[in-house]
């Protein structure tokens, strides 16, 4: 006899606002980790929002993506990594698209050792 009933959790429900226009990505390098987004970790972006100052973005610009934190100041958009040299300064005539807004990251916590048999390739970050 069930004494206590849970409604059922659907994790697409909880991370996926718009599922035509929601895609997931491993970040490429450790330019976020002041924001816990760290090499490998998988990162949730909706292309349908638009960024605001201090949204994590990923974008494209001169034949890459990146991931970093948007930041208008006046005339000119700087796109924030941890490092300043690896921040990205944007002048109003120069080319960049905004991909997508980075809604949340899923961090793996799995200890390598259980990361056999059917469990090897859970979050493999």
């Amino acid at each position: 006899m069930l004494t206590h009933e849970e409604p059922e959790l659907d994790i697409s429900e909880i991370i996926v606002m718009d599922p035509d226009n929601t895609f997931f990505m491993r970040m490429g390098s450790d330019s976020m980790r002041g924001h816990c987004i760290l090499k490998d970790h998988v990162l949730v972006i909706d292309r349908t929002l638009q960024p605001v100052p201090g949204s994590i973005v990923v974008f494209f610009h001169e034949d890459g993506f990146y991931t970093r934190e948007y930041q208008p100041q006046g005339t000119k958009l700087i796109l924030k990594a941890d490092e300043p040299k690896d921040s990205i300064s944007i002048e109003n005539s120069e080319t960049w698209v905004c991909w997508g807004v980075v809604t949340l990251t899923l961090n793996p916590v799995l200890q390598p050792r259980h990361r056999t048999g059917r469990y090897a390739r859970v979050c493999t970050c």
